[in-house]
């Protein structure tokens, strides 16, 4: 964020981690007010901020509507699993002479952190840094999602162990079908990843 004093910066990311971990429900109305005294601001870099994060993807606002956190359906959702693949296939196809390996994130049970931190430097190897920019945006979001997927799928530990090997092999070929396997098991089970998200007591952790 280009922000206008450390407040402005300070409130950014508190808005942004609050999102990130789903301290916000899908569809939850964000009330500028209400959160700039809960974030002890005024209200001008709070309206900043969302504004900001509307620009990300992560809020969305209409008119006469107000902020609000985007409501996800089972068709959104795999569109934004094809999507994040279809990024990380076309990072995959010029990736550099001199593109560095993707840094090993040990499992210590944050898989979406994990995963994000891997796709992430998967992404790098292009040279095009839009690619760096488009994984880094549905990194953000899918955080949540992917904090939700680990209460739905198996072994997901395991999974990106496999994933890190490639990366660490730079073995494009191998990790073509293994990133669309991640991809498509997810799709197939987007509807109850959903309804994990939804229905969870206590919001996911960063």
């Amino acid at each position: 964020m280009n922000a206008s004093g450390p407040t402005a910066e300070r409130v950014y990311e508190a808005l942004k981690a609050y999102i990130l971990r789903g301290a916000f429900r899908p569809g939850a109305r964000l009330d500028p007010a209400a959160l700039a005294e809960q974030l002890d601001s005024s209200v001008t870099p709070v309206r900043a901020s969302l504004n900001v994060l509307v620009g990300e993807g992560l809020v969305e606002t209409g008119t006469g509507e107000g902020f609000h956190v985007p409501l996800v359906d089972e068709p959104a959702l795999k569109d934004r699993y094809a999507w994040n693949a279809e990024i990380l296939g076309l990072a995959l196809r010029p990736a550099r002479a001199d593109a560095s390996v993707p840094p090993i994130v040990e499992d210590t049970g944050n898989s979406a952190v994990r995963t994000a931190s891997l796709f992430l430097g998967i992404a790098r190897w292009s040279p095009n840094l839009e690619h760096v920019r488009a994984v880094a945006q549905m990194n953000d979001r899918l955080h949540a999602v992917r904090v939700a997927e680990s209460g739905v799928l198996a072994d997901i530990g395991p999974e990106l162990d496999e994933v890190a090997r490639a990366a660490a092999a730079h073995d494009r070929k191998a990790l073509r079908p293994m990133l669309a396997r991640y991809h498509r098991r997810r799709a197939r089970s987007a509807g109850a990843i959903l309804r994990r998200l939804y229905r969870m007591d206590d919001p996911p952790a960063e």
